[in-house]
C-alpha cells in the first residue's frame, strides 16, 4: 500500500477535513466574527487560496459544518428505521445513545453552529425531534410504547436529554438517559 502524501500533496478528502477541522477550531476560540478565511487558511497550514478551492466562502464553511452536525444527530438513529430486527425500544435506545455522543462531544460547536449564528431554516434538533415522533408514534402502534400524544413527549424528551450530558460532562449518562426515555413513553420488555 502507497504511503499517504504529506505535506502540501494531500488527498481532496484529507485537506477538506483539514479545512473544516480548522473552522471548528476557530469558531470555538475567537467566535464567527473574527473568523476569516485567511485564519483559516493558516489554522489549517494551507494557503487563502486553497481553502476557496474547497469553499467559496465562510457561509460555505459554515454550511459544511452545519451539515456534519446535521449527520451527527440524524444519520445513525434514521437508519436504525430500516432494522425490523431491533425492538421500537432499542431504536429508541440508539437514538439516545446519537443524541447523548453528539451532545457530549460538541455542545458548544452545535451552539456556536446554530444558536449563535442564527442559521436559517430548521437546525438538526428539529428534524431529530421529528424522528423521535416516527419512532414514538410506530413504537405506541406496535404495542411497545405507551405513548398518548407522540408530539408532546417528543417536546418533553427532545429538550430533556441535555441536561444530564451537561450536568455530568465527565460521565457516561447513556445508560440512564436511555432508562428514563424508556419509562417515560412506558416502554415494554
Amino acid at each position: 500500500m502507497p504511503a499517504q502524501p504529506t505535506g502540501r500533496f494531500q488527498p481532496p478528502d484529507v485537506r477538506r477535513r483539514q479545512i473544516l477541522d480548522a473552522v471548528a477550531a476557530q469558531l470555538l476560540e475567537d467566535g464567527y466574527e473574527a473568523l476569516t478565511i485567511s485564519k483559516v487558511a493558516a489554522r489549517a497550514g494551507v494557503a487563502k487560496g486553497t481553502v476557496y478551492l474547497y469553499f467559496a466562502s465562510k457561509q460555505e464553511l459554515l454550511a459544511a459544518l452545519q451539515a456534519e452536525m446535521w449527520a451527527l444527530m440524524l444519520e445513525a438513529p434514521a437508519a436504525l428505521l430500516d432494522r425490523p430486527e431491533l425492538s421500537w425500544a432499542e431504536r429508541l435506545d440508539g437514538l439516545v445513545a446519537a443524541w447523548v455522543s453528539a451532545e457530549r462531544e460538541h455542545e458548544e460547536l452545535y451552539h456556536r453552529l446554530f444558536h449563535e449564528l442564527g442559521a436559517a431554516g430548521e437546525e438538526p434538533m428539529d428534524q431529530a425531534r421529528d424522528l423521535l415522533v416516527t419512532i414514538l408514534t410506530e413504537g405506541h402502534g406496535a404495542g411497545e410504547f405507551d405513548v398518548a400524544d407522540p408530539g408532546l413527549t417528543a417536546d418533553f424528551l427532545t429538550h430533556a436529554y441535555a441536561g444530564p450530558c451537561h450536568h455530568a460532562p465527565d460521565t457516561d449518562v447513556t445508560a440512564a438517559v436511555q432508562t428514563l426515555f424508556r419509562r417515560v413513553v412506558a416502554a415494554r420488555p
